[in-house]
């Protein structure tokens, strides 16, 4: 039986995945492919450690993690919207490039190689609230957690309402699926997608400073370890569904928090931390069968 506690961790740990996945949501609506996410989380939870190193001040560490996943993500508009990039090679140059520059710095900037951690790092506060802790059986997971939680899950109902609910949604789906039509009618496909492309920019950021100063308050090389790939095929499973997208996303954080648990078992951790990923394989096995099923029933 799952415990409270892998439960609640769950909840934590697809936090990143989902902040991602509802901003490649955006963009897949729109047209566009962001494969630079995993890059753009990274050199945010860089930045927001970096920040929040120098300013002991967790809210200058959002503001300097934010803000550098904007302006990769503009970057990456740059390059494949208005240069005509192919969105593929761009993504992954880009997140290749966010990894080495990551290390770089931690080298140039604080003398460190692997990690870096200190009492001068401020982390995000938890909020310990009354009201969560009096809600039956849920109260418990809700509680103690960082606004960036809270906020994550009321992001993807907030991008299904832009999308679905609103008249910019129609815009953003026919700038997706028939943009030529759509710049026919009027509508500015390329402000659209920078649009969403730049709220994309926010998520990521958002989702990197929680892994370094809402989890924990330090840096570690890597430490997306796959996250931002992770949101594209959840993506890529739901179909332009947000509510799928929330289970899959819940699953991954669920695998995730059963590796942490396992490892106070202590089992090999070259095990325990696989187990994630073997989480996608399944999953992406599922989605194939699914998708074998429908084309022969069809």
């Amino acid at each position: 039986m799952i415990s409270g506690a892998v439960l609640a961790g769950a909840i934590q740990m697809a936090v990143p995945i989902l902040l991602c996945a509802t901003g490649a949501l955006l963009n897949d609506r729109a047209g566009t492919t962001n494969i630079s996410m995993e890059g753009a989380m990274l050199i945010s939870a860089f930045f927001a450690v970096a920040g929040s190193y120098y300013t002991s001040s967790w809210a200058a560490g959002l503001i300097a993690g934010v803000l550098v996943s904007v302006l990769l993500s503009l970057v990456f508009f740059l390059i494949t919207q208005v240069l005509g990039g192919d969105e593929l090679i761009v993504g992954l140059s880009l997140s290749i490039l966010m990894s080495g520059l990551t290390e770089f710095l931690l080298r140039q900037m604080f003398g460190r190689a692997g990690s870096l951690f200190s009492d001068r790092i401020q982390g995000i506060p938890k909020i310990q609230s009354e009201a969560f802790a009096a809600v039956p059986v849920l109260g418990p997971l809700l509680n103690g957690n960082t606004w960036i939680v809270y906020f994550a899950y009321i992001a993807l109902y907030l991008a299904y309402l832009l999308i679905y609910r609103s008249p910019f949604g129609l815009k953003i789906l026919a700038s997706g699926e028939k943009p030529d039509a759509a710049a026919t009618v009027g509508i500015n496909v390329v402000l659209v997608r920078f649009i969403c492309n730049l709220i994309c920019g926010v998520l990521c950021g958002l989702a990197g400073v929680q892994l370094s100063i809402g989890y924990l308050t330090l840096f570690t090389e890597g430490m997306t370890v796959g996250r931002g790939f992770i949101a594209l095929g959840a993506v890529m499973f739901c179909q332009g569904k947000p509510l799928r997208l929330l289970g899959i996303t819940l699953f991954f954080g669920l695998a995730q928090s059963l590796s942490n648990q396992m490892q106070l078992f202590q089992l090999p951790s070259e095990l325990v931390l696989v187990i994630p990923y073997i989480a996608v394989i399944l999953l992406t096995l599922f989605h194939l069968d699914k998708k074998k099923a429908n084309s022969l029933s069809g």
